[in-house]
C-alpha cells in the first residue's frame, strides 16, 4: 500500500498519541508514590538514617513499578508488531497497520520514559532559573523521587545545586527502556514456543 503524505502526517500524530498513552500510567505513578511513601521522608526530617531507609524503599518501589509498566508496554508493542505484519500480509484495509503505529522499537521505550519525566523537567527548570516556593512544593510532593535524594544528601554534605536533580532522569528512563526490551523479548519467546508446539502437533497428525 502506497502511503500519501497526508497519511504519513496522520501516522506521526497517531504514533505520538500511542507514546503518550504508554506514558500515562507511569506519570500517575510518580504522583502517587511521591504523595505517599516518599512523602514520609519529609516527616522524618529529624532522623537522617531513617529518612535514607524510607527513601531507598520508595525509590525501589518506584523502579519496580516502572519495570512493570515498561514490561507491559514492551509486550503490547511486540504483539501489535506481529498483528500489523499479519494485516499487511492480508492486504487489510487498516491504515494503522501500514503506518506501523505502535510497533515495537527500542527508541520508543526510551521516548516513553522521557515523556514521563517531562513534567518534572519543566518544573525543575523553572525552579533552577527562578527559585520559588510553589515549584519547591511541587518538586517535593509530586516529584519526590527526583527531588528528595539530594535534599537528604545535602543535609549531610551541605546545600547542593538544584541542577543535579536532573541526574535522576536516568532512573525512570533507563528502567522503562530495559523493561520495555525485556517485555518484547518475553512475548517473542512465548510466541516462538506456541509456534513450536503447534508445529509439533502438526507433525504428529
Amino acid at each position: 500500500m502506497e502511503l500519501t503524505n497526508e497519511q504519513k502526517k496522520k501516522g506521526i500524530w497517531l504514533e505520538i498519541k500511542d507514546l503518550f498513552t504508554g506514558a500515562a500510567f507511569p506519570v500517575m505513578l510518580q504522583l502517587i508514590l511521591s504523595a505517599s511513601i516518599i512523602l514520609f521522608v519529609d516527616a522524618l526530617s529529624e532522623d537522617t538514617a531513617l529518612q535514607i531507609v524510607v527513601l531507598v524503599i520508595g525509590e525501589l518501589l518506584f523502579m519496580g513499578a516502572y519495570t512493570i509498566f515498561g514490561r507491559q508496554n514492551g509486550i503490547t508493542a511486540y504483539r501489535r508488531t506481529v498483528q500489523n505484519a499479519k494485516k499487511r500480509e492480508m492486504q487489510a484495509d487498516d491504515l494503522t497497520c501500514w503506518l506501523k503505529t505502535g510497533d515495537y522499537a527500542v527508541w520508543k521505550g526510551i521516548v516513553i520514559g522521557l515523556i514521563t519525566v517531562i513534567p518534572f523537567m519543566f518544573v525543575q527548570f523553572i525552579h533552577c532559573v527562578a527559585p520559588n516556593l510553589v515549584c519547591e512544593f511541587i518538586l517535593k510532593y509530586a516529584f519526590g523521587w527526583a527531588a528528595y535524594p539530594f535534599i537528604v544528601i545535602g543535609q549531610a554534605a551541605g546545600e547542593l545545586s538544584q541542577w543535579l536533580n536532573y541526574i535522576w532522569i536516568i532512573v525512570p528512563v533507563g528502567v522503562h527502556t530495559a523493561a520495555y526490551v525485556w517485555g518484547a523479548s518475553i512475548e517473542k519467546k512465548r510466541r516462538q514456543k506456541v509456534a513450536e508446539a503447534q508445529e509439533f502437533k502438526q507433525r504428529r497428525k
